[in-house]
């Protein structure tokens, strides 16, 4: 039986139907990868396989995660940068993603023009200051006040090169005209080590590598990077609070589309992140340390990146750290 509709009912279903969302995604049934640019076990893995099962029930499609570690992000990223616009590859990236610009001279990929941005995952506070167990100054002002005494006077350890952690102790030894000098390991285990040893002064540690130390009374804490304070470290006053002015210079983990991603997908695809985020186990894990959890809008997270890579020109700047 053939039905025939009027001129009418026909521009009624035809406003309909275009009233309908049109997201561009994998079929149902179809698979979303998230890829990581590093091994599993890492924060931003955990965060991925985290998110991974929410996501697969808000967009109907399951959502599986992509280990290609190497290159600090780089193979990822340019894996992604060159997949299909449809949704079905996205990247999970770091702070090495728009770091990287300062540090080698022929990145594979631009940050935020090779990429549609989806949303901000997570933001931390880097690292803590600590000192070695038997410096005079018991406290983040005492110290401070020392430091701008007498600028040549601590050493500090440098665990990375080119790490979030490095760039932080050019930041604050900026901040506060320190002359001091700076040793370098090879590695963070053994640097913060002379620290605890007594060899160096101070050092700016990641969190999770100082905690145990700090708990054991191997190295003092003096103070968290970062604007908020640490529920790991209750009571420990920020960098901010005695260096008015410093810049912090966090970690922080995103959520990025290949290039000409739609704007109907991007949306879908940022409010599926934004439910995932808001799971207790997620949120609580980033506050302990004094992070929070991200899901703004893909316009913000943009201008989040443009900010990002603008800090990093400074650092350059500030660090005279030249691209190899």
């Amino acid at each position: 039986m053939t039905i025939r509709l009027g001129r009418r009912a026909t521009l009624a279903m035809a406003a309909s139907l275009a009233a309908l969302p049109a997201v561009a995604l994998p079929p149902p049934g179809g698979t979303i990868t998230l890829v990581v640019g590093a091994s599993p076990g890492g924060t931003n893995d955990t965060l991925a396989r985290d998110m991974a099962p929410v996501m697969t029930e808000r967009l109907g499609r399951t959502v599986v995660v992509e280990n290609r570690a190497g290159a600090g992000g780089n193979l990822a990223a340019q894996h992604v940068a060159r997949s299909r616009p449809d949704g079905g590859t996205l990247l999970i990236a770091f702070t090495s993603h728009t770091l990287n610009t300062i540090l080698q001279r022929n990145l594979p990929y631009r940050p935020l023009e090779d990429f549609t941005p989806v949303t901000l995952l997570a933001r931390l506070p880097v690292s803590v200051l600590v000192v070695r167990p038997n410096l005079p100054e018991q406290t983040l002002a005492a110290f401070v006040a020392a430091a701008r005494a007498a600028p040549d006077r601590f050493s500090f350890a440098l665990g990375g090169l080119g790490s979030s952690v490095h760039m932080q102790t050019v930041m604050a030894r900026a901040a506060l005209g320190l002359t001091g000098p700076e040793v370098t390991f090879r590695g963070t285990a053994p640097a913060i080590g002379d620290v605890a040893a007594g060899n160096v002064d101070a050092m700016f540690a990641p969190i999770s590598v100082a905690f145990p130390l700090i708990e054991g009374g191997r190295v003092r804490a003096l103070a968290v990077t970062g604007s908020a304070a640490s529920a790991r470290f209750p009571g420990l006053p920020t960098l901010e609070s005695a260096v008015p002015g410093v810049r912090n210079i966090g970690a922080w983990f995103g959520l990025f589309g290949p290039p000409g991603l739609p704007p109907e997908t991007t949306a879908a695809l940022q409010a599926a992140a934004a439910e995932a985020l808001r799971q207790p186990r997620i949120r609580d894990r980033f506050a302990a340390d004094g992070g929070e959890v991200g899901g703004i809008s893909p316009q913000e997270f943009a201008a989040f990146v443009a900010r990002d890579l603008a800090l990093w020109q400074e650092v350059a700047r500030v660090g005279n750290i030249r691209p190899e």
